[in-house]
């Protein structure tokens, strides 16, 4: 994860979530590097399952105040949603290349 699909050395990303143009080992190419909304789609299913039931807990279970519980809930959404977001944008991408996906083209119809 947050390595070079190619090589498995360099690393993906310049900053947080900006791809490199190429990879610092091997030289592999990622110009064409595009994960879409993938990655945002399944970080918020994720996130939205480990946050839902631990609201439920914090006002049903622990009786703490709505106001509490929502602060706690959104900090730690907030937290994994910063958290997850680059491991599961390299693996899309890490898949993309894998299978040699790209957008289509009209020439692909023909």
């Amino acid at each position: 994860m947050l390595r070079c699909p190619e090589c498995g050395n360099g690393a993906v990303f310049n900053g947080y979530l900006r791809f490199r143009d190429t990879c610092a080992v091997c030289g592999a190419n990622f110009k064409a590097a595009d994960a879409g909304d993938g990655p945002a789609v399944f970080v918020i299913l994720v996130v939205g399952a480990i946050v839902a039931p631990l609201l439920i807990i914090l006002q049903v279970g622990l009786n703490l105040a709505d106001w509490l519980a929502l602060t706690i809930t959104m900090v730690t959404a907030i937290v994994l949603c910063i958290a997850f977001l680059p491991p599961f944008k390299s693996t899309l991408f890490a898949l993309q290349w894998k299978h040699k996906a790209r957008e289509a083209t009209h020439e692909d119809v023909e």
